[in-house]
């Protein structure tokens, strides 16, 4: 005698339907502690953002990251 899974549930069709909602995927998975993020801007604020990092000699991605938390924390400061 064979050991058989036991079967699954079957789902109703809302429950099916939900299931299938783009809001009821689980979250990205993060790496390590960051997120990806795409971000559209335009090629002045890139330059600007490069001949500051290239100042600073970091990465034009850590350049942006520290003028955010800075941009945050001021606002938080202000609230």
């Amino acid at each position: 005698m064979t050991i058989t899974p036991r079967p699954k549930p079957k789902q109703s069709k809302a429950e099916a339907f939900e299931a299938g909602a783009p809001d009821a995927q689980p979250a990205r998975k993060l790496r390590g502690r960051k997120a990806p993020l795409a971000l559209t801007l335009p090629p002045d604020l890139i330059k600007a953002v490069d001949a500051i990092a290239a100042k600073e000699d970091r990465s034009r991605a850590k350049m942006i990251e520290l003028l955010l938390r800075r941009g945050v924390e001021e606002h938080e400061a202000r609230a």
